[in-house]
């Protein structure tokens, strides 16, 4: 997987990855069928809060999220599990 369980992206730094903006990004996770091999759970937007979740919602995602690990801060991801993806690419580490 590209983005680890445990760690979320967001859309913008996904969309700066693939050379799409980030609405194209997020617009084929939206429409994304398949939510096991697709983990769209772990993109959120560049604030680290939670876009939205299939018809699941919000509060559906960020349990997914919480089962995995990751951190919350209120209503925004905890930076230690917010990842860049172009770094990942790199080979650096999360």
């Amino acid at each position: 997987m590209l983005i680890p369980s445990g760690y979320v992206t967001s859309y913008k730094n996904l969309g700066e990855a693939l050379g799409l903006h980030p609405r194209v990004v997020a617009y084929c996770l939206k429409v994304n069928r398949d939510l096991i091999v697709v983990p769209c759970h772990r993109v959120v937007y560049s604030s680290r809060e939670l876009g939205g979740y299939s018809v699941l919602g919000k509060n559906f995602k960020r349990r997914l999220l919480e089962v995995e690990g990751v951190k919350f801060e209120g209503n925004k991801v905890a930076l230690g599990h917010f990842i860049d993806i172009n770094s990942l690419l790199k080979g650096d580490n999360p």
